[in-house]
């Protein structure tokens, strides 16, 4: 007998379960690039401050040399080596004078002839590394002259000591050779500049990655990066030399946007805590280990600048340092996280696959709040319509293979369906899982696995360097946290599943439980709306019950699911059945569409290893139940009985 490839046109097929397991492979297909890079990068590289090295060093009598080799030994990877400005070398920084020209020794100056206003430096024989900067001074500041007297080199600079102030003058050449003598890869700040300056100091630039191939990946320090707006001479240089740009996190330096796409794929993202945040914020040192713990872990930065205490009261910093550095070190390990210098990614783009996936995931999700919202009146489906006929199923292929082509080959196309494929994911899996409440765990499992599979869907497109990078922001994020509880309450008006249609509600007098429930909503909308990536404002509670969590699950689930989305459905369910509170109980449904909007928002930050996020996701979900279950207790046991004794001062 032949064997039919499709059901004969009488059967129908289980439309749900095919879509969801179509998006598990497609995905999966899609999403094998970013996966071999995510494996291939598990590494990163801890980074010190050059001048922090040096002084540990120098307050317990040891070398710069020696104090590496121990650092080292505990898992220091590279060193930040800076350009120094005219304001940190008029500090002392390094042995050597630099002011105004009438300051130099009197031989020196007599030999330049130089305007005794002017910027000078004089780098005594006892200092051989400042010779070695001559050529870089030299393509820095065309006019400089040099002189031999009085036991070392004196340089006339052609600029004022106030022009220098915040620009950069000077590399600091110890940190620079030391690197190089021992093979240690360098992290180089370069140093704004005067604006008609740029070009010097872009050859100067030039000119110290030919003679240090020590420096692997380059910043721009200060506020303004060097050359903006234009910053084709400096990402140039960095292409030309074969080096990496590092994208420092949280950064909110002009110009360093438009560095990093015109240096783009190679990038490093890198985390610093600078010793002004330390003491400004008085962050303890327990806190900056999770800190950059959490930066490698869930944002894949591949860089982390570690810094001794800047409140270090220990009679032995040098060795609290190097204790506090194994520690790092042990704590990436412990993830799976090698401690080495990292190497960019290798471009890649997404192909047919991704784009199918992102397609299927929008049309069908689409189609259902449309059949759910125009065709059925009642409160649930109860399974009724999830199955199509062959010919349906032929349609929506069609359909979708459009929309997959538009999503490839339209990058605005791709924007806007891949915000609105977010939207409805999170309204279909919401609808999955409050209309099963017949049969709760089925709705929860199914409702789950519909939200990961969308969410990979998601990611299979998007999953590209540019937006792993965050060189590109996805833009359905924001969407996700306002719309599908939206579109879920306008669907519940329609097919009563709230007791009362919206013109209902107004032809009648508000009763103060809904005004109450209404006023908690609005306010609960405003703080997620206002809470979503605005860290700054978590409170210090908060903060430690995210580190233990951290601890104790790896994958730390986030709040919006474990207290919110999960504890509601389960509420859900059990009111649902003992069919309370009908007038009130849209409130569960709605909190429970913020929680399935946090899962898929998961999925959107591409930045974030895969792998963490299906843990997170898992952790999430039983979590989530855990705590739902101990909310249904609550209500059987203490709301309920409360309830039944004052409801009627509420309800009105």
């Amino acid at each position: 007998m032949k064997k039919r490839i499709f059901p004969p046109e009488g059967a129908r097929i289980n439309l749900g379960l095919c879509v969801v397991l179509a998006l598990f492979l497609l995905s999966a297909a899609a999403l094998l690039p970013r996966m071999g890079a995510e494996r291939a990068s598990r590494n990163a590289g801890i980074v010190l401050d050059f001048r922090d090295v040096a002084s540990l060093a120098s307050s317990t009598g040891r070398t710069a040399e020696a104090a590496w080799g121990e650092m080292a030994r505990k898992g220091a990877t590279g060193l930040m080596v800076s350009e120094l400005t005219g304001t940190q070398l008029s500090l002392g920084v390094l042995p050597l004078y630099y002011g105004p020209a009438s300051g130099l020794p009197e031989g020196a100056r007599k030999a330049l002839a130089a305007p005794l206003s002017s910027a000078a430096l004089f780098f005594p024989k006892t200092f051989p590394a400042g010779r070695k900067a001559l050529p870089s001074l030299a393509a820095r500041f065309p006019g400089m002259r040099t002189a031999e007297a009085d036991g070392g080199t004196a340089v006339f600079l052609p600029r004022t000591l106030e022009e220098l102030l915040l620009t950069g003058v000077l590399p600091d050449m110890d940190g620079l050779l030391l690197a190089e003598k021992l093979q240690i890869p360098v992290f180089y700040r370069v140093a704004p500049a005067l604006p008609g300056d740029t070009a010097p100091s872009v050859a100067a630039l030039d000119k110290l990655l030919a003679d240090f191939p020590s420096i692997r990946t380059l910043a721009p320090a200060g506020e303004t990066a060097l050359g903006f707006p234009d910053l084709k001479p400096l990402a140039g240089a960095v292409r030309k030399a074969g080096r990496s740009v590092a994208v420092v996190e949280f950064s909110r330096q002009l110009g360093a946007p438009q560095l990093n796409w015109l240096a783009f794929p190679a990038l490093l993202p890198l985390h610093s805590v600078t010793h002004e945040e330390l003491l400004s914020r008085n962050i303890s040192r327990s806190a900056l280990f999770e800190r950059l713990l959490r930066a490698v872990k869930e944002r894949s930065v591949r860089l982390l600048v570690f810094r001794p205490s800047a409140m270090e009261s220990s009679a032995d910093p040098y060795g609290t340092f190097l204790g506090e550095l194994g520690n790092l070190a042990a704590g990436l390990s412990a993830h799976g996280i090698a401690v080495s210098w990292p190497e960019p990614f290798s471009p890649w783009r997404t192909g047919l696959a991704g784009a199918a996936a992102l397609a299927l995931a929008f049309v069908y999700s689409l189609l259902q709040y449309l059949r759910r919202f125009f065709l059925f009146s009642g409160a649930d489906d109860h399974g009724r319509t999830g199955r199509v006929s062959r010919k349906g199923a032929l349609l929506l292929g069609a359909v979708v293979l459009v929309t997959a082509l538009a999503v490839r080959f339209v990058p605005p196309a791709a924007r806007i369906i891949g915000a609105l494929a977010a939207v409805f994911v999170v309204a279909e899996a919401s609808f999955l899982a409050l209309d099963g409440w017949r049969r709760p765990w089925a709705g929860l499992v199914g409702s789950f696995l519909f939200a990961v599979a969308g969410g990979l869907a998601i990611a299979a497109f998007f999953s590209e360097p540019a937006y792993m990078l965050r060189l590109r922001a996805f833009s359905g994020v924001k969407a996700t946290l306002f719309l599908p509880p939206l579109l879920v309450l306008l669907a519940d008006l329609r097919r009563r599943e709230h007791p009362e249609s919206l013109g209902d509600i107004f032809r009648r007098p508000p009763l103060w439980g809904e005004l109450f429930l209404l006023g908690i909503l609005l306010a609960g909308a405003g703080l997620v709306l206002f809470r979503s990536d605005n860290v700054q404002f978590v409170p210090a509670f908060e903060v430690r019950m995210r580190e233990f969590l951290e601890r104790i699950l790896v994958a730390r689930p986030r709040n919006k699911e474990i207290f919110l989305g999960y504890p509601a459905l389960l509420l859900w369910y059990y009111v649902r059945k003992a069919d309370l509170w009908p007038r009130y109980r849209e409130v569960l449904r709605m909190a429970t569409v913020l929680g399935f909007s946090s899962a898929v928002n998961s999925f959107c930050h591409f930045h974030t290893p895969l792998y963490f996020i299906l843990f997170r996701q898992f952790n999430g979900l039983w979590t989530g139940v855990l705590v739902g279950m101990m909310g249904i207790v609550l209500l059987r046991f203490l709301i309920l009985p409360l309830w039944e004794k004052y409801g009627r001062m509420v309800t009105g």
